[in-house]
């Protein structure tokens, strides 16, 4: 990992000259963040740290620190280290990364007046904008800084996509976990403890909340509740989890089967085999809205070939009947936060490109290239709010409605993996984490 990181260091060293040069600015101080209390509270929310702080320094529990680059001279940190009894204090590190930085430790957050010097011509990029301005910064979150940066955060360096292979492992023990939990008969609570455990992690350090959803509860694209008792019957299980290593996730998804379904079993197979197949497509300098359009294609196909809708499927596309059934994108970027920034960003200069107004949730509209990772994860779901209006649709009688209403009790199917591109196609992290580890 140490050559992975240097080089990757070296990587924005090179973006943060050019940037600095483009917004005329002599340096750019990334600062960490604080968690913040809750409104009217002594108590404080779950610290998130910056991004683009994550970006340089591979330590995502740096609360309260800083970093300085000027793209020329050693990486500058800060490093915050409070004396105090109340909450854990962070540690010194001694890890691959750590001799890329000339360290400065501070105990006070008084003390940061005198470090955070030569502030005149540099940019702020943090949350805390009311920080930056009552310690002397001009240039705060300057869109022009951030767009450059944004822009280049969608190629991964081969140290990133390194992060995002080994955040697959404990997010996939967590999910074998979370599948033996299910068959077990286990609640939607106790399902989440099983992963949580396998994946060692908890509630408050996973990417994003768990989605653990039994039944009807899978039509929920992001279901944020956990059931206490376990349905009777259990009829299907849809879990869209996560970890992380060293800040940067992953995000898998997965469905399985309980009770006998024929129909269902079709489905669940068609959609494993669409992302396969999209998966296996995947090529660079092709716009990421193709293969969407390609995976609602499909679904349309699935619709017409399954009995469930009795049009062609060339006309089931066409009517926008399977945008009913697969209402979210493809997938998106994926890096530091699940849903990397940059995913409508077309240029440096922050051009946006956004979906057609047929796909508004699709997260990614760039042209695929070389160390971009995304996730892959079609779905399939049986939805009131969406399905109600083609019930007195004039094609209301080409739907197979009583099929339709037991397969609401399934509540829905996703699949999803995380891949990186190449240049001759794609590479899939969990597939090949997955077979490291010997997992099916």
């Amino acid at each position: 990992m140490k050559t992975l990181f240097n080089a990757h260091l070296a990587h924005i060293q090179e973006i943060v000259k050019e940037a600095l040069s483009c917004c005329r600015l002599d340096g750019i101080w990334i600062y960490a963040g604080k968690a913040d209390n809750y409104f009217l509270d002594d108590q404080t929310k779950p610290f998130h740290i910056n991004p683009f702080f994550n970006y340089v320094v591979p330590m995502p529990q740096a609360e309260g620190s800083w970093v300085f680059l000027d793209g020329y001279s050693k990486p500058k940190l800060y490093f915050y280290q409070p004396k105090d009894y109340w909450y854990f204090v962070e540690s010194l590190p001694n890890d691959f990364w750590c001799n890329q930085f000339e360290w400065k430790i501070f105990t006070q957050p008084e003390q940061v007046q005198q470090l955070v010097n030569s502030r005149t011509n540099c940019g702020f990029i943090g949350e805390d904008e009311a920080l930056a301005k009552s310690l002397g910064f001009f240039s705060i979150n300057d869109r022009k800084l951030l767009n450059i940066l944004s822009y280049y955060r969608a190629y991964k360096t081969e140290y990133e996509v390194e992060c995002i292979f080994q955040a697959q492992k404990p997010a996939l023990l967590g999910h074998h976990a979370a599948k033996q939990a299910f068959l077990a008969g286990k609640s939607e609570f106790e399902i989440n403890l099983a992963y949580l455990q396998a994946s060692e992690q908890s509630d408050l350090n996973v990417p994003y909340g768990n989605i653990v959803a039994l039944n009807e509860h899978s039509a929920v694209l992001h279901y944020n509740r956990l059931a206490n008792k376990t349905p009777d019957p259990v009829r299907s299980f849809l879990i869209d989890a996560g970890a992380t290593y060293l800040g940067y996730a992953s995000d898998i998804t997965r469905t399985y089967q309980q009770e006998s379904n024929d129909l269902f079993a079709y489905l669940l197979q068609g959609m494993e085999q669409i992302k396969q197949d999209i998966i296996a497509e995947l090529q660079v300098g092709y716009n990421y809205l193709t293969y969407h359009t390609q995976v609602q294609q499909r679904v349309a196909e699935l619709l017409h070939h399954s009995g469930l809708v009795k049009l062609p499927a060339a006309q089931i596309f066409e009517e926008g009947i399977n945008r009913a059934f697969l209402p979210h994108g493809l997938g998106h970027f994926l890096g530091l936060q699940v849903h990397d920034i940059g995913g409508w960003q077309q240029n440096k200069r922050g051009a946006i490109k956004r979906p057609p107004e047929v796909y508004p949730s699709l997260r990614c509209t760039r042209e695929l290239a070389e160390g971009m990772v995304l996730t892959i994860e079609p779905g399939l779901y049986f939805i009131d709010l969406l399905l109600q209006p083609w019930r007195t649709h004039s094609l209301a009688d080409k739907f197979d409605w009583q099929a339709i209403e037991i397969l609401k009790g399934f509540g829905g199917i996703r699949t999803e993996d995380n891949i990186v591109m190449r240049m001759n196609g794609s590479e899939n992290l969990t597939v090949k984490m997955q077979q490291q580890l010997n997992l099916t």
